[in-house]
């Protein structure tokens, strides 16, 4: 009998050791391939006979229990095994394409497959190709919701909890003989993605979201199973700033994973309902969860105790007063035209040659300027010039070094998880190809890496990372180095500026560099629902009136009898036609024969259609989860 037909003849009820001997020395000179592959005397092929004590086999010189090691399963750099790795992170790759998974599984490891999985089990259960590619798949999915929800994992789950990340950090690690081992890279130190706590409202740490039905629980769902692994669920509403991809302060249907994100919640009667979050709000206003400076203050005056010394209070106390609760969101929803007291007040700060250094800025607001991305449109682009040093390297070759380092570990991720499901294909039988074929045939999964690439490539560049915007980068680069190098986000720090006599600002960077703006833009301290539209402002009159939309654009009208600035949309203002002046402003042309001048159009956030709960229907609406009373 030979490896291969062991699974399908082996009688674990009748089990008799002398049945299978040629199996037993099979495995045994597998197993001295093993010790010899990892140089360790660990016992790989000793079977135990003891019953009693339902030991499967001895590995490390300690016996191994069926629900002790339920589901692990040996890997070595064999090129003639099996490569997979348990108790609970799950991995397998085939070495090469000729054989299925389990013909490269030896005896002991065979014996695992067939075990119980604990003492519960009333009978043997049958660990076979679709079980184990169901828990690879299952492992995928853990393991990137867990990283998008910013959970630990479980640490019964992985052995790498108390790191927060686990085997599926990498693709390109995970898929190869060096499986298992984590290896550092540049994309661990992001941004916060959440407000600090102090500054989270009660809502925010609810765990039940509002809808125009009632309120629901929220869950992510990337399997569309609704999250049958039960590892999606919102601990509160604060992870919803983990899913603002564009980073304008709502989470709608222009962010990435909106359409993966579901709501639980239930009728009248105690049933359960489930809907996509899409189909009970329209939008959700992220802002709707930040607390007011005074009330994080109470807050952390109210720990006082427990920071020990009166110094480690004081400082954790500036620091709150001068933390942004809003700087997790974009530029362009916060900073504000710089008027002309302002340029005035900046203007006093100047050498007599003109230059401001940048060391005077400090304590001021921050100040960005408008910059011209791949595909041509502009973004702000915020100005750093505290603590950097002069750059050693030429800007151009280091931007390009960053990027192409980013470039390449991501398409190594790609690659990765797409070969080793083109290798797998190749050889899946008919049965493992009609379940699990979709998610074969085009796996969707990210590793934790691939996440964090996505991320930073957005953050550098401004574009919704897709592989079409990651290769139009690279192509950009080997085009014109020097050009896309500046179009990337700045990498090097301001040094001084100066304002010159026709309004312009040139700015003057430590790298060398040397740029001349047309308009500065300050930190407002706060979050607008509206964004500033800066490709207005570089484009024509013409072009003006060709593509902007009158509903969603809109501008900042001071109302003549309160003085109270509003924002009103263009198409409601009546305007009929936009003209480009010379000092960078606009002149709106009415219907009613008015001129208004406004300094910049914006782009506005549709209101959320929150229907009056009032309104629905009795057996449409949510209601609270019920209570189950056990006799």
């Amino acid at each position: 009998m030979d490896i291969k037909s062991f699974q399908t003849n082996l009688d674990l009820i009748n089990f008799k050791f002398d049945k299978y001997t040629d199996i037993i020395k099979q495995n045994e000179e597998i197993s001295k391939k093993r010790a010899d592959i990892y140089q360790t005397d660990r016992n790989f092929h000793i079977i135990s006979e003891n019953e009693s004590e339902n030991y499967i086999g001895i590995k490390n010189n300690e016996p191994i229990t069926s629900k002790k090691y339920k589901d692990y399963v040996i890997y070595s750099d064999n090129k003639d095994l099996l490569y997979y790795q348990g108790s609970n992170a799950y991995y397998a790759i085939p070495k090469d394409t000729d054989t299925n998974l389990l013909s490269k599984i030896s005896l002991t490891d065979k014996m695992f497959l067939l075990n119980k999985n604990d003492l519960t089990d009333e009978k043997i259960v049958v660990k076979d190709e679709a079980y184990f590619i169901q828990k690879m798949l299952d492992d995928m999915i853990i393991e990137q919701t867990s990283f998008m929800l910013g959970k630990k994992l479980d640490q019964s789950y992985d052995v790498w909890h108390s790191l927060g990340f686990g085997r599926n950090y990498s693709y390109a690690n995970k898929f190869s003989p060096n499986t298992g081992n984590y290896k550092a890279d540049n994309y661990s130190n992001q941004n916060p993605l959440i407000p600090n706590s102090y500054y989270l409202n009660s809502y925010a740490n609810s765990n039940l979201i509002d809808t125009k039905f009632g309120k629901a629980e929220l869950f992510l769902d990337l399997a569309g199973d609704n999250d049958r692994l039960g590892v999606g669920s919102f601990s509160s509403n604060s992870q919803l700033f983990r899913f603002d991809s564009d980073g304008n302060g709502f989470v709608d249907k222009n962010d990435t994973y909106f359409d993966k994100l579901k709501i639980r919640a239930y009728d009248k009667d105690g049933n359960e309902i489930i809907k996509k979050l899409s189909e009970v709000v329209d939008s959700i206003n992220l802002k709707d969860f930040i607390d007011s400076k005074s009330n994080a203050l109470k807050k952390l005056e109210a720990q006082k105790d427990n920071y020990g010394t009166i110094e480690a209070y004081e400082n954790s106390l500036q620091s709150l007063k001068d933390y942004n609760p809003y700087s997790i969101f974009k530029p362009e929803v916060r900073y504000e035209s710089m008027n002309e007291n302002d340029i005035k007040e900046l203007s006093k700060l100047a050498d007599e040659d003109g230059w401001i250094d940048a060391s005077k800025l400090q304590g001021l607001a921050n100040l960005a300027y408008a910059k011209q991305g791949v595909d041509g449109s502009y973004r702000l682009e915020e100005l750093s010039y505290l603590g950097a040093n002069s750059q050693t390297n030429s800007y151009a070759n280091e931007q390009y070094s960053k990027f192409n380092s980013l470039y390449e570990d991501y398409m190594a991720e790609f690659e990765a998880l797409n070969g080793f499901f083109d290798s797998y294909k190749q050889t899946a039988s008919d049965e493992i190809m009609a379940e699990f074929g979709e998610m074969i045939e085009n796996p969707e999964f990210k590793s934790t890496r691939m996440l964090k690439i996505e991320s930073e490539f957005t953050a550098i560049t401004g574009l919704n990372f897709t592989l079409e915007n990651l290769q139009k980068v690279k192509d950009s680069f080997e085009k014109d180095r020097a050009n896309t190098a500046n179009m990337l986000k700045d990498t090097d720090a301001l040094t001084a500026i100066r304002i010159n006599k026709n309004g312009t600002f040139t700015l003057k960077f430590n790298s060398g560099r040397e740029i001349i703006v047309n308009e500065l833009y300050k930190d407002s301290g706060k979050a607008f629902d509206v964004e500033l539209n800066l490709n207005a402002k570089f484009a024509t009159s013409i072009e003006l009136n060709q593509d902007i939309d009158l509903v969603v654009s809109a501008a900042k009208i001071q109302d003549k009898i309160t003085g109270q600035i509003e924002i009103k949309s263009l198409k409601d203002l009546g305007v009929e036609i936009i003209k480009k002046l010379s000092n960078n402003k606009f002149a709106l042309q009415t219907n009613d024969g008015k001129t208004i001048i406004i300094d910049q159009i914006y782009t506005r956030f549709m209101p959320n259609n929150q229907n009056d709960i009032n309104l629905i229907d009795d057996k449409d609406k949510f209601y609270p989860k019920p209570l189950r009373i056990w006799v």
